[in-house]
């Protein structure tokens, strides 16, 4: 212990300085500053916790270990040419599963891309024919056409009107091209 000797020549230990009661006071019912104790505090590093998310128990820390260590590790071993040979033979029946599968799907679009193109065909020859066989107004090329649609009930659309055959050729055309330039724009090999 510490002595000290105050103004008035008393000894005091430094015990008896220190000796508060917590509540900010000494023995002598002054204030206590505790300033340099709160800076101490301060000052001293705290422990970061891990943060829990709100309504969550803080989850435990996984315990670290080390994988098991076994004296004879067996070296990876090296397919044999058996297995080689068979896992060769797997590869390249899905390689020909999936050309063949290639070649279905190119052989459809080419079918189709053929058909548009008959189509469009079809429809400059029978419009040449109509133009070259008669010299009236182009509204009135198609008179001796007939335009007929039919449902699978049996149900028919009929009419003789020039102006709706013409349009009707026209934009059937036209679906056709803009169809035709997607199925080729689509017809590539990988």
């Amino acid at each position: 212990m510490e002595t000290k000797v105050s103004n008035n020549g008393t000894a005091k230990t430094a015990a008896n300085n220190n000796n508060n009661s917590g509540n900010g006071l000494n023995n002598k019912n002054l204030p206590v500053s505790t300033a340099f104790n709160d800076t101490a505090k301060k000052e001293e590093p705290k422990k970061e916790e891990p943060k829990a998310e709100a309504g969550k128990a803080p989850a435990a820390e996984p315990a670290k270990t080390e994988p098991a260590k076994t004296e004879a590790a067996a070296p990876a071993q090296e397919p044999s040419k058996k297995e080689l040979k068979e896992q060769f033979a797997a590869q390249q029946a899905r390689k020909l599963e999936e050309t063949e599968a290639l070649v279905e799907q190119l052989g459809k679009k080419i079918a189709q891309k053929k058909k548009l193109h008959t189509t469009i065909t079809n429809l400059d020859e029978f419009t040449l024919s109509q133009n070259e066989d008669d010299d009236m107004a182009s509204d009135s090329r198609f008179a001796r056409c007939e335009l007929s649609i039919t449902d699978d009930d049996g149900r028919e659309f009929n009419t003789k009107n020039p102006f709706i055959i013409a349009y009707v050729a026209h934009e059937v055309k036209q679906l056709c091209i803009d169809k035709l330039a997607q199925v080729e724009a689509s017809i590539v090999i990988p």
